[in-house]
């Protein structure tokens, strides 16, 4: 007998203008998926008196004002967002995005090779050749935080001390999963390489582009190339 995956769901109270939402399931790919649905469909409906609906890896946090929306309707609403039949695994889009790796643009490219005990060529080769899944959009403004296949047999370890500035389109690493620096930031996370490609339209209305479920491919170039490539958006190489 098939589970509705509404029956999997689970509410719990986040204080009191807020609630955490899980699901009962044994495949972590599965609950990540449910989640993006559900958060899509919270979005979609406009629902007056939410404030927010965060997804992550496995759970969705919906904020709310309880003076405007009650908190035993917003989880019927919930429950009703859920699809009746499992949500896919991919969006089915896939995002080609030129990057330039190692030297002012990727300082820590050398480093976690070494780490990873590969070369900086062999770690160039693993990057650009994995297909990475967007899980989530986050900090800083919309980076597309995405998972893959390990590029080694350890987590790449963050840095002891965050940088103070790093450039928009910086591409980084951490654990087992990259990031895209939307906008000039701090952060700890192994910067590997930059992409002169817009990855978010500030000052509009749908800023980001790229989706959870989105596949990232990247493509090296040479300094030379990233110097003379002339930016374009995201949403130009999204097929």
């Amino acid at each position: 007998m098939t589970t509705h995956p509404a029956e999997q769901l689970v509410m719990s109270g986040y204080g009191d203008s807020a609630l955490l939402v899980s699901r009962r399931h044994p495949d972590p790919a599965r609950r990540w998926a449910l989640m993006q649905a559900v958060a899509a469909s919270l979005r979609a409906q406009r629902v007056p008196g939410v404030e927010a609906v965060v997804a992550t890896f496995e759970d969705l946090l919906v904020e709310y004002d309880p003076l405007v929306c009650d908190g035993d309707e917003l989880r019927r609403r919930i429950a009703l967002s859920a699809p009746a039949e499992e949500p896919p695994l991919a969006s089915g889009r896939t995002v080609r995005l030129p990057m330039v790796y190692g030297g002012d643009n990727g300082p820590d490219l050398d480093d976690v090779a070494a780490e990873l005990g590969i070369t900086a060529d062999q770690l160039i080769d693993r990057h650009s050749s994995t297909d990475w899944t967007v899980a989530f959009t986050g900090a800083p403004a919309g980076a597309p935080l995405h998972t893959g296949e390990p590029l080694g047999a350890t987590p790449i370890r963050r840095r002891s001390s965050p940088r103070v500035r790093i450039p928009a389109g910086t591409v980084a690493l951490s654990g087992t999963q990259g990031t895209i620096y939307t906008v000039e930031a701090p952060g700890g996370w192994r910067l590997i390489g930059r992409t002169p490609v817009r990855i978010i339209r500030q000052g509009s209305d749908d800023f980001v582009s790229i989706r959870p479920g989105d596949t990232l491919r990247f493509s090296p170039l040479s300094e030379a190339e990233f110097a003379a490539f002339t930016p374009v958006d995201v949403a130009e190489l999204i097929s």
